[in-house]
């Protein structure tokens, strides 16, 4: 399943922490279309200029997305600090 939602916090030296909770799902919901529209193109791609399998290629892009899920990055430097949850 793909990711549905993104925390992202920013912990500053000061003490303030700013936490944004990011929708994923709407900007899926977004892309859908452009994407099916793109899809015959990245077929067309697949097969004439790299010689991939089209649909090997979409599963092995799906199985990326979907395995983003439970993503945890987080980035500490002297001062701040900034943490990316995916969930």
């Amino acid at each position: 399943m793909i990711p549905l939602f993104a925390v992202v916090r920013i912990a500053k030296r000061s003490g303030r922490n700013i936490r944004l909770w990011l929708p994923l799902f709407l900007i899926w919901l977004l892309l859908a279309p452009l994407v099916l529209v793109l899809l015959p193109f990245l077929f067309a791609y697949c097969l004439f200029c790299v010689r991939v399998n089209p649909f090997r290629a979409c599963a092995t892009f799906w199985g990326v997305l979907s395995s983003l899920r439970g993503t945890h990055i987080e980035v500490k430097t002297g001062r701040d600090a900034i943490l990316v949850r995916i969930f």
